[in-house]
């Protein structure tokens, strides 16, 4: 049974996926969806602009959650959110604007029904997952030097991409047991599961984008 402080925390990271997700839609129909295509167009150079973006954007809304510092954790929420937005719009901008919202609808049930799965093993186990959240961040240097050998050679980076997914699962169920453990951290537990939900959502949805292109 979910706590009142869970309940909160889920509560503020769905507002803050439904409103990323409605970014990316937005960002889709301007040139900002081109930058991501510029970063990613090297691999490496993408995923070290957006990484850093991604690790500075927590870094500062969560320092900014402990410090009581309004200012770092809106300016780091806003960080995230125009990099999921971003990026996520680069995703979808090579579909036509008819198809965004139902791929984005089917990225979301999809990625809800990985997050489902992910808080029954939390709460369905008495597993300790205190070191996943280290087994993340070990996932995510892999994704960076398969991503600078994939920049010379792109066979690997299908690699990347999966291990770019198995990463943020890996941080999700991590941030979910955070919050199983450290209930009364409503904002923070909220930005953390925000973080994860997000970075499993652009990578399902490049999955989703390029079935839609093959179909």
């Amino acid at each position: 049974m979910l706590e009142s402080e869970e309940i909160k925390s889920i509560g503020l990271s769905t507002g803050l996926v439904v409103s990323n997700i409605a970014l990316i839609a937005l960002l889709a129909l301007t040139p900002a969806r081109q930058f991501a295509n510029l970063a990613f167009s090297i691999p490496i150079v993408g995923v070290l602009v957006f990484g850093a973006l991604i690790t500075g954007g927590s870094y500062l809304a969560r320092n900014g959650i402990k410090n009581d510092s309004d200012k770092k954790a809106v300016l780091g929420t806003v960080i995230l959110q125009a990099a999921y937005g971003v990026f996520g719009a680069g995703i979808i901008g090579f579909l036509p604007q008819s198809a965004h919202a139902v791929v984005l609808g089917i990225t979301g049930l999809v990625t809800a029904g990985i997050t489902v799965l992910s808080g029954i093993v939390v709460y369905g186990t008495n597993h300790d997952f205190s070191d996943w959240g280290k087994y993340s961040s070990y996932m995510f240097l892999g994704v960076m030097g398969l991503a600078f050998v994939g920049s010379l050679t792109p066979v690997v980076l299908a690699g990347a991409f999966l291990l770019a997914l198995a990463g943020f699962i890996t941080y999700l169920i991590y941030q979910i047991w955070e919050m199983k453990e450290t209930s009364s951290r409503v904002y923070l537990n909220a930005v953390g599961i925000y973080v994860a939900f997000m970075g499993v959502f652009v990578q399902i949805l490049q999955i989703i984008v390029e079935m839609y292109l093959r179909r």
